[in-house]
Protein backbone atom coordinates (compact mmCIF):
# COMPACT_ATOMS: atom_id res chain seq x y z
CA UNK A 1 0.00 0.00 0.00
CA UNK A 2 1.38 3.42 -0.94
CA UNK A 3 1.64 6.39 1.43
CA UNK A 4 -1.03 8.17 -0.65
CA UNK A 5 -3.41 5.22 -0.18
CA UNK A 6 -2.76 5.20 3.58
CA UNK A 7 -3.37 8.97 3.83
CA UNK A 8 -6.51 8.66 1.70
CA UNK A 9 -7.78 5.92 4.04
CA UNK A 10 -7.20 8.14 7.09
CA UNK A 11 -9.04 11.10 5.53
CA UNK A 12 -11.98 8.95 4.43
CA UNK A 13 -12.12 7.34 7.89
CA UNK A 14 -12.35 10.79 9.53
CA UNK A 15 -15.08 11.94 7.16
CA UNK A 16 -17.04 8.69 7.41
CA UNK A 17 -16.81 8.65 11.23
CA UNK A 18 -18.39 12.10 11.24
CA UNK A 19 -20.98 11.00 8.69
CA UNK A 20 -19.94 13.85 6.38
CA UNK A 21 -20.94 13.55 2.75
CA UNK A 22 -18.25 14.16 0.17
CA UNK A 23 -17.70 13.85 -3.56
CA UNK A 24 -14.60 12.27 -5.05
CA UNK A 25 -13.34 14.75 -7.62
CA UNK A 26 -10.25 13.10 -9.04
CA UNK A 27 -7.89 10.25 -8.38
CA UNK A 28 -4.76 8.97 -10.04
CA UNK A 29 -1.33 7.68 -9.04
CA UNK A 30 -0.20 11.12 -7.87
CA UNK A 31 -3.16 12.49 -5.94
CA UNK A 32 -6.67 11.93 -4.64
CA UNK A 33 -9.06 14.90 -4.47
CA UNK A 34 -12.43 15.15 -2.78
CA UNK A 35 -14.75 17.98 -1.81
CA UNK A 36 -17.71 18.79 0.39
CA UNK A 37 -19.75 21.75 1.53
CA UNK A 38 -19.61 23.04 5.09
CA UNK A 39 -22.22 25.20 6.82
CA UNK A 40 -20.76 28.00 8.92
CA UNK A 41 -22.01 29.94 11.91
CA UNK A 42 -21.15 33.29 10.39
CA UNK A 43 -22.47 35.72 7.80
CA UNK A 44 -20.68 33.70 5.11
CA UNK A 45 -23.05 30.81 5.95
CA UNK A 46 -21.06 28.19 4.02
CA UNK A 47 -17.86 27.34 2.21
CA UNK A 48 -16.58 24.68 -0.15
CA UNK A 49 -13.85 22.41 1.21
CA UNK A 50 -11.40 20.65 -1.11
CA UNK A 51 -9.03 17.97 0.20
CA UNK A 52 -6.00 17.07 -1.90
CA UNK A 53 -4.02 14.01 -0.83
CA UNK A 54 -0.55 13.54 -2.30
CA UNK A 55 2.20 11.02 -1.56
CA UNK A 56 3.64 13.24 1.18
CA UNK A 57 0.89 15.61 2.35
CA UNK A 58 -2.76 16.35 2.95
CA UNK A 59 -3.79 19.80 1.75
CA UNK A 60 -7.17 21.27 2.71
CA UNK A 61 -8.72 24.39 1.18
CA UNK A 62 -11.85 26.16 2.43
CA UNK A 63 -13.08 28.41 -0.37
CA UNK A 64 -15.15 31.49 0.37
CA UNK A 65 -18.46 31.44 -1.54
CA UNK A 66 -18.11 35.13 -2.49
CA UNK A 67 -15.32 36.60 -4.59
CA UNK A 68 -14.04 40.08 -3.88
CA UNK A 69 -14.67 42.76 -6.47
CA UNK A 70 -11.81 45.06 -7.42
CA UNK A 71 -13.29 48.02 -5.53
CA UNK A 72 -12.79 46.20 -2.19
CA UNK A 73 -9.41 44.56 -2.85
CA UNK A 74 -7.72 47.04 -0.48
CA UNK A 75 -9.81 46.43 2.64
CA UNK A 76 -10.09 42.68 1.97
CA UNK A 77 -6.31 42.41 1.57
CA UNK A 78 -5.74 44.33 4.80
CA UNK A 79 -8.30 42.20 6.65
CA UNK A 80 -6.75 38.92 5.48
CA UNK A 81 -3.21 40.14 6.18
CA UNK A 82 -4.20 41.08 9.71
CA UNK A 83 -5.94 37.71 10.14
CA UNK A 84 -2.83 35.83 8.95
CA UNK A 85 -0.48 37.46 11.44
CA UNK A 86 0.47 34.90 14.07
CA UNK A 87 -1.48 31.98 12.62
CA UNK A 88 0.18 28.63 13.28
CA UNK A 89 -1.81 26.17 11.19
CA UNK A 90 -2.53 27.49 7.72
CA UNK A 91 -3.15 30.84 6.10
CA UNK A 92 -5.68 32.90 4.21
CA UNK A 93 -4.96 33.36 0.51
CA UNK A 94 -6.31 36.00 -1.84
CA UNK A 95 -6.12 35.71 -5.63
CA UNK A 96 -5.80 39.16 -7.16
CA UNK A 97 -6.61 37.74 -10.62
CA UNK A 98 -10.23 36.88 -9.82
CA UNK A 99 -10.93 37.83 -6.17
CA UNK A 100 -11.04 34.27 -4.82
CA UNK A 101 -10.47 33.94 -1.08
CA UNK A 102 -9.56 30.70 0.61
CA UNK A 103 -7.97 29.28 3.72
CA UNK A 104 -5.32 26.61 3.28
CA UNK A 105 -3.81 24.16 5.74
CA UNK A 106 -1.30 21.43 4.97
CA UNK A 107 -0.25 18.37 6.93
CA UNK A 108 3.22 17.26 5.76
CA UNK A 109 3.50 13.48 5.94
CA UNK A 110 6.98 12.75 4.58
CA UNK A 111 8.15 11.61 8.04
CA UNK A 112 5.56 8.82 8.16
CA UNK A 113 1.91 8.19 8.82
CA UNK A 114 0.22 10.95 10.84
CA UNK A 115 -1.96 10.41 13.88
CA UNK A 116 -5.73 10.51 13.28
CA UNK A 117 -6.02 13.61 15.50
CA UNK A 118 -3.60 15.43 13.19
CA UNK A 119 -5.70 14.49 10.16
CA UNK A 120 -8.84 15.71 11.95
CA UNK A 121 -7.13 19.01 12.76
CA UNK A 122 -5.97 19.66 9.19
CA UNK A 123 -9.52 18.94 7.98
CA UNK A 124 -11.18 21.20 10.58
CA UNK A 125 -8.96 24.27 10.73
CA UNK A 126 -9.79 25.77 7.29
CA UNK A 127 -13.56 25.87 7.65
CA UNK A 128 -13.30 26.88 11.32
CA UNK A 129 -11.11 29.83 10.30
CA UNK A 130 -13.63 30.80 7.62
CA UNK A 131 -16.28 30.66 10.33
CA UNK A 132 -14.24 32.66 12.85
CA UNK A 133 -13.27 35.41 10.42
CA UNK A 134 -16.41 35.22 8.25
CA UNK A 135 -18.40 38.11 9.73
CA UNK A 136 -15.55 40.60 9.33
CA UNK A 137 -14.67 39.24 5.92
CA UNK A 138 -18.26 39.69 4.79
CA UNK A 139 -18.28 43.33 5.96
CA UNK A 140 -15.11 44.02 4.01
CA UNK A 141 -16.41 42.21 0.92
CA UNK A 142 -19.48 44.47 1.05
CA UNK A 143 -17.34 47.59 1.40
CA UNK A 144 -18.71 48.49 4.84
CA UNK A 145 -15.93 47.05 6.97
CA UNK A 146 -13.02 48.48 8.91
CA UNK A 147 -10.25 45.83 8.74
CA UNK A 148 -8.46 46.67 11.99
CA UNK A 149 -11.68 46.88 13.99
CA UNK A 150 -13.18 43.79 12.33
CA UNK A 151 -10.09 41.68 13.09
CA UNK A 152 -10.12 42.79 16.71
CA UNK A 153 -13.76 41.70 16.93
CA UNK A 154 -13.06 38.30 15.31
CA UNK A 155 -10.07 37.61 17.55
CA UNK A 156 -11.88 38.65 20.73
CA UNK A 157 -14.63 36.19 19.85
CA UNK A 158 -12.56 33.24 21.06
Amino acid sequence: MTQKEILTGLVLECLDNRKWRYDIQDQDDQRFTLSFGMNLKSKLSSCRVIVIINQDSIQVLAICPIKATEDVYGPVTEYLTRANFGLIVGKFEFDYRDGEIRYQSVLPCSAGTPQIKDVERVLDVPFLMMQRYGNGLMKNLMGIGYPEEDIREAQNDQ
